[in-house]
């Protein structure tokens, strides 16, 4: 299934105002952000967060499960599908993001499995 197609299918898709997945080189391998975002920049920094967020981890004796921004624009949510990609969420502002959370946890597999 479309990676877009996915997201919209997700309970919480209208919370969501862009998504991407990012290889581990920082390029986007599907995205949908919208014109208004810089894909290539969210790119290339997501997958900085995500190191770090996984030293972190390490540091603390654990894994990186998400990592969650609050952002003037909305949250942000970077989540690792696997060893080699980055799923970015951006989320409107001002919406419960616990839902987004359950589905990101719930269908990370699915969207591994679709790269």
């Amino acid at each position: 299934m479309p990676f877009r197609q996915t997201l919209d299918r997700w309970p919480s898709s209208p919370v969501i105002q862009g998504a991407a997945i990012i290889s581990e080189d920082g390029l986007l391998v599907h995205d949908r952000l919208g014109r208004h975002v810089d894909g290539e920049a969210v790119a290339a920094l997501a997958v900085a967060v995500r190191r770090h967020a996984e030293q972190l981890g390490t540091a603390v004796g654990g894994t990186l499960g998400s990592t969650v921004m609050e952002l003037t624009g909305g949250p942000a949510v970077v989540t690792p599908l696997d060893a080699r990609h980055t799923l970015i969420v951006l989320a409107r502002p001002g919406m419960d993001i616990g839902p987004l959370l359950f589905d990101i946890r719930q269908n990370r597999a699915t969207l591994a499995g679709a790269l």
